[in-house]
């Protein structure tokens, strides 16, 4: 057996890490890669009106209520709330997979929303709820497993 010189292993080596590096460079490279927002720059300088709404809404007497039973997700406003003066958007975000993201807008019949999630994809799910009454803004947001 032909014995390789300690300069020769050198190269070897070098020559390995080199295409190592160019390999995981190429694999990385093509690599999906999802944002949390699109736009995240314009998102965080509006953060603080973001804070705002969300303070807003926890100062409610009643909460939205996010009720999930498997096969529905049934948001409920507060009872002391006039239906046909609530307007807004429903996002179902998917942090590991922008392109599954959902939007809906809201429709409350009698301060509820049923919405069937048959639809969506196995795995976690946040449920990010802005809406309007009486000119006022509001945010809520919820999570849930759809297994």
């Amino acid at each position: 057996m032909k014995k390789i010189s300690w300069g020769t292993g050198i190269v070897i080596a070098i020559i390995i890490f080199v295409v190592l590096v160019l390999v995981q460079t190429i694999y990385l490279m093509n690599q999906k890669v999802d944002l949390v927002e699109e736009d995240y720059y314009k998102k965080g300088i509006e953060y603080q009106k973001d804070i705002d709404v969300q303070k807003k809404t926890s100062e409610l007497s009643e909460q939205v209520r996010f009720d999930f039973n498997g096969q529905y997700l049934i948001i409920s406003f507060p009872e002391n709330l006039s239906d046909n003066k609530i307007s807004g958007e429903i996002l179902f975000y998917r942090p590991s997979d922008s392109g599954l993201d959902i939007k809906l807008p809201l429709q409350t019949d009698s301060l509820s929303q049923i919405i069937p999630v048959s639809n969506l994809k196995k795995g976690f799910w946040r449920v990010k709820l802005r809406w309007q009454y009486d000119g006022q803004d509001y945010y809520d947001e919820s999570s849930f497993r759809v297994e």
